[in-house]
């Protein structure tokens, strides 16, 4: 069975997570969380994903792409536990290490071009680039602060 046919599980989910983390090599914990919620938009993967995209920032998804955040604190929280499965899945697959307060990219022989992965992962995958970026450049505590989010 092909990955295409699943929708919002720990696989989808963890390939997004191994997608921005084989660019940033390493990530806290906070940030990885955001992964999910954040590529749960289509709108976001969408704008992320284009070659010629300028965003930058959190900001500039609100404002270049009209991404609306303002349900972002329920979708967090919506898409919590699934993120943390997702990292623990991929641990013990040997694709990501949990070190301290860090997720730290293992996964070399990870194919991120495999057919299989389906439509939904491939455009997360390329969204993950421009999304490692944007996570590189801020504090988590910023991004929470600025999608609101309530822990």
């Amino acid at each position: 069975m092909e990955i295409r046919f699943f929708r919002d599980n720990e696989l989808i989910t963890g390939i997004s997570i191994l997608a921005v983390l084989k660019c940033t090599k390493k990530l806290e914990f906070s940030k990885c969380l955001l992964i999910e919620p954040l590529l749960s938009y289509a709108r976001v993967v969408k704008g992320l994903s284009r070659k010629n995209s300028n965003i930058k920032s959190i900001e500039d998804l609100v404002l270049k792409e009209n991404v609306v955040f303002s349900d972002f604190n329920s979708r967090y929280q919506e898409k919590l536990l699934l993120s943390i499965n997702s990292l623990l899945l991929f641990s013990k697959m040997g694709l990501v290490s949990l070190e301290g307060e860090v997720a730290a990219y293992t996964g070399e022989n990870f194919d991120f071009f495999n057919s299989n992965l389906g439509e939904k992962a491939s455009a997360r995958i390329k969204a993950s680039k421009r999304l490692s970026e944007i996570l590189l450049k801020g504090e988590a505590s910023d991004f929470y602060l600025s999608l609101r989010i309530e822990i």
